[in-house]
């Protein structure tokens, strides 16, 4: 079941499935405005210690971009959820599975591929323009001043009542530098 759930034959077959999503599309003429970065944590999932995991593949999906971006997005998703519940791979693919299926760009769901852009980029795949990444940069440095360090180390609380990984917010957020991340 392992591998089968972790294996080349679902990430084929679901590769196929994106293969329905439009890859490329109109460049709209004037840049849209992305909307504040807001997560659902793991949507239909029960969160526990897969909420960081959820929270850092939420931005991206927000962030939206190329479908090799997806791609890397969701597997690494995948490895997260492994990671953080000691191996559980059923619950890894399932999630991989689902936000697979359902983040396409193009399915109306409040997660799919580039959610915090207006429709038209929610359409299709295709890299974020320079005036895009510069959007994007500036929401995630506002997200990232309101990050706190959490009471247990290595962590950070996002939204006041979940936290994530140092690694992981280190890496949305290089401004908060390397080392340990000291509670207060």
């Amino acid at each position: 079941m392992k591998q089968f759930l972790s294996g080349k034959l679902v990430r084929g077959l679901l590769g196929i499935l994106g293969l329905t999503a439009t890859v490329g599309g109109p460049v709209p003429a004037t840049t849209p405005a992305i909307a504040a970065f807001a997560s659902n944590g793991c949507s239909v999932f029960p969160e526990g210690s897969s909420f960081a995991c959820c929270y850092v593949h939420d931005m991206k999906y927000w962030q939206g971009g190329t479908l090799s971006e997806r791609r890397r997005a969701d597997l690494a998703l995948h490895q997260c959820v492994v990671d953080v519940t000691g191996g559980n791979y059923f619950a890894s693919g399932l999630m991989y599975a689902a936000v697979s299926i359902f983040g396409l760009p193009g399915i109306p769901t409040r997660v799919q591929w580039g959610y915090g852009w207006a429709d038209s980029r929610q359409v299709s795949y295709s890299p974020l323009t320079p005036a895009e990444r510069a959007q994007v940069d500036s929401r995630k440095q506002e997200l990232c001043r309101a990050f706190t360090p959490s009471p247990e180390p290595d962590k950070y609380v996002v939204d006041g009542e979940h936290w994530i990984r140092a690694d992981d917010a280190r890496q949305l957020c290089p401004s908060l530098g390397t080392g340990s991340v000291r509670s207060k």
